[in-house]
Order: structure tokens, then sequence, then C-alpha cells
């Protein structure tokens, strides 16, 4: 492929014929404002934060959206692009609900003596999320004093028809990226929305009625507090401090980089039980022996069924939402086994009935999970555990680390270890063929990384032995 060369605010970059102008500033360290552009998912130049100035052009251009052309010399900062971007952020509060306190301090706070710490630091208000929420910070950034009009509360209300899921519209900023993120998945459902009360994005006829799996993927690219996941910070902590309640945790180490993101630390898996340990949770437990569990259903659902006809393998609720509502003819290749939190919750509710259980996980569709089927009481993702320990002064950092706690004991299953290994959820890699060995035969598998991607496999069921879903 060949390469173009432009310049960019003085600096000379080569990137490969193609790349859009934010791409290649990207590339070299050289920040664009931006709310739609999310990595992964293709520019719909929705919000206009990104526009550029192309020396020899009349009009800006939008750098997510324009491909970087051979010659080009872009300004991405000055006087004139300052003031259209504040405008444009000015803009998004007409229909944002003004109710955090970030927001509410418009009109008499300025933007340079507020303290963004303070929006962590305190839980004066119940926006999820307030202190990272990048409309906030884009507020800060361009300096938004004082609203250029009166702005509308609470016109579209909220969206909870699904249980799990929560779409707040009145946060909404029409940035599209749950749009995109739900087309990709093969779902589709979102979309821009006209009402009486003005555009806005959502579903048709509610999220529950239109389809939606509760993957939760719309939740992890919002850029405010439109959509998250059902919230229980009061309950935990109540539970966790009340007498002659018995409360339990199963704590996924895959929440450590969100949260080290957010408390801006590092720190050890032993210290993050040590912490949720020092909420008062009473006994917190690694994965494992759920993990465990798990591999070796899908195991057993192998053993039976593996060269006998193509075998759909996933232990993931949306993604068995998904296969359900859209494939129900190919029910007998399904081979669904017990998700983590399934294993955990049967276990405690066997040996520890009456306990509250908890499930720390980044895994939002296990939220869906424990809402709709009562597998365990609370789901906890690390942005909602974040808000909880500021609110307790729990960081993890600080904490002296504890042994990794085992709910039971159990044996590793060796077995389709390498198909086991392959997976992880991603918007723009390609589905992975995979050949493994299995007592002395071989097989072939897909690995399907996103639910967009086991639509294209199932046209193919007859080429693989499995199709493994990690949604």
């Amino acid at each position: 492929m060949a390469n173009v060369k432009i310049i960019i605010n003085g600096k000379s970059v080569t990137v490969p014929d193609g790349t859009t102008i934010l791409e290649a500033a990207r590339k070299k360290g050289i920040y664009i404002p931006t709310l739609c552009a999310y990595e992964g998912l293709k520019p719909k130049a929705a919000c206009r934060l990104c526009m550029v100035s192309v020396k020899g052009e009349d009009k800006e251009k939008l750098a997510c959206a324009v491909k970087a052309a051979d010659g080009m010399v872009i300004t991405t900062d000055s006087d004139e692009l300052f003031a259209k971007r504040k405008a444009i952020v000015e803009e998004m509060f007409r229909q944002h609900t003004v109710d955090c306190h970030h927001c509410m301090r418009i009109g008499s706070t300025l933007a340079k003596d507020f303290d963004p710490r303070f929006c962590k630091d305190c839980y004066f208000c119940d926006c999820v999320k307030d202190g990272f929420c990048e409309l906030q910070q884009k507020a800060l950034e361009f300096g938004v004093d004082v609203l250029p009009f009166e702005p509308h509360e609470h016109d579209f209300g909220v969206d909870a028809s699904t249980g799990s899921v929560i779409r707040n519209m009145d946060k909404c900023i029409k940035c599209r990226r749950c749009a995109d993120i739900c087309k990709a998945q093969g779902i589709g459902i979102l979309g821009t929305l006209k009402t009486e009360k003005g555009q806005t994005v959502g579903a048709k006829n509610g999220m529950k009625a239109d389809g939606c799996i509760r993957c939760g993927r719309c939740v992890e690219v919002c850029p405010t507090g439109a959509l998250y996941m059902q919230e229980h910070k009061d309950e935990v902590v109540y539970f966790a401090h009340q007498y002659g309640t018995e409360t339990a945790a199963m704590v996924c180490s895959c929440v450590i980089d969100e949260l080290e993101k957010l408390f801006g630390e590092k720190f050890e898996y032993g210290q993050l039980l040590a912490a949720v340990k020092k909420l008062g949770v009473d006994h917190v437990y690694s994965p494992a022996y759920a993990r465990a569990q798990s591999m070796a259903q899908a195991a057993g659902l192998l053993d039976k069924n593996l060269g006998k006809k193509p075998v759909i393998l996933t232990d993931n609720y949306a993604a068995k939402n998904f296969l359900r509502s859209h494939f129900p003819e190919l029910e007998e290749n399904f081979a669904f086994y017990d998700s983590r939190e399934k294993c955990f919750g049967d276990y405690m509710h066997e040996h520890h009935p009456g306990a509250k259980l908890i499930s720390v996980s980044d895994n939002n569709s296990a939220g869906a999970e424990a809402a709709e089927t009562g597998c365990v009481d609370y789901f906890i993702n690390a942005r909602e555990l974040y808000r909880i320990m500021m609110r307790t002064g729990g960081r993890p950092a600080v904490k002296r680390p504890i042994e990794v706690g085992e709910i039971a004991e159990y044996e590793k299953c060796e077995r389709y270890a390498e198909l086991f290994a392959a997976g992880g959820w991603y918007v723009d890699k390609p589905a992975e063929e995979l050949v493994f060995t299995e007592n002395g035969k071989q097989y072939k598998a897909l690995i399907c990384h996103n639910l967009g991607q086991v639509k294209a496999a199932v046209g193919k069921l007859d080429k693989y032995d499995v199709i493994k879903i990690t949604a």
C-alpha cells in the first residue's frame, strides 16, 4: 500500500494511503478533540468536534471522516477552531440533562476555577459518569461557563425495559457510538429517533421490545451517563455492613486495568481483594473454581457432540439470547454451558444459603444474567466498584494484599485447552480459524470475537466442527 505525506501543525507525518486525518494525528501524538470517534468503529462524523483547517480549503474538514491526501497541510488548533468547537459543546447541552454537580456549576463557577477531582470525591449527584464523563471533560476543556439558552431537562425519560441495561435518553448527546456498536454486534436496534421533543438516539419501541440481547457493549462506549448497567452500590454497601447478613464476592482480575485508570495508580490483585473485603464483604474469592466448573461443563458438551455435528459453543448470556432469538432453527447445534456467575451462585446457594452474592467483573452481559436470572444478587463492574470505593475510602493501592481465596477445591480442566485459550471480545478483529487436536483427531474451529461475526459464521456451519463465541 502506498504512503502519503502530510504536515500537521508543522510536523511531517507519513501514513498509509486511506488513513484518516484523525488516525494520522494520533499516530504522531497530536491531540484532536472528538466525542463520536471510537477505536474499531467506522466514523460517523456525528459530533463535529474534530474539525481541522486544511490549507487551501475554505471549509473545515472533519478529521475522523476525511482521509489524508498527499501534500495536505493541516492545522488542528487555532482561536477560530476553538470558538467553533466551544459552540458545538454548548449546543450538546441543549437537550442534555443538567443535573450533575459539574453541569450545575455552569453559570455560577468558571471552568478555570472548577476542580474536576471534586466530582470524583463526592456523591452529591447520582449520574453514573460524574467525574469521568467525556462531555464534562470537553466543557472544562473549552471553558463552557454560561449556556446561551435555557436547557431542557427530563424531556425523553429513561428506558429501563430490559431491567439490566438502562438508557437515560436525557443524557444522550447523539454521538451514535451506541448505535454503531449495536450494529457491529449484529443487532442494530439503536438509531436516531424523531420525537415531539426533538431528536435522540434509542430503540424505536423500547430496547427490550426491539430485541436487545443485553450484551452491554453500548454501555462500554457511551461517553456520558446515557447508558449504564443497573446499579447496586447502595445495596452492596448496606448488606456488607448489616449484622446477620452474610456476603460473598467473586472478584475477577479483569477489572484491574479499568480501575487503575480511574484511580490513576497501580495495584496488585491481592490489594483489590483486600479493598473489596474492607467494604465489609465477609468472603472474597477468585473466579478460579467457577472457571474450572464452567470449563468442565463445556468439555463434557464437546465430548458428547464433537464430530457428530457442528457445535455452537458459548457461556455468554448475551450470545445465548442472540442465538435463541435469531437462529432458533439451529437449537440442536447449541452447546450452552454455565457462566462463572452461574457456577459461583450454584455453589454458594447450596453451601451458604441466604448469603448475598456479588460478582465483580467487566463482562456487562453477566450483569444482565444476574438481573434476569438471579444467579447472583448483585453485579458490579469496574466503574461502579470505583464509585463505591470512592464513597468508602477504599483505595486498593494503599491496602495490604491478602491471599487469594478459593470458593472450593477444584481440578483444572485440561481438555480442549487450546480452544478455550482462544477468544476475547473485539469489535474490529476478524474471526479466527483454529485447528486443534483432541484424542488424536484434528478439528476445525472458528473463534467469533463479536456477534456480528456469528451471523456470517452460521451460513458456513458445515465448514467447522466448533463455532466458539465470546460475544
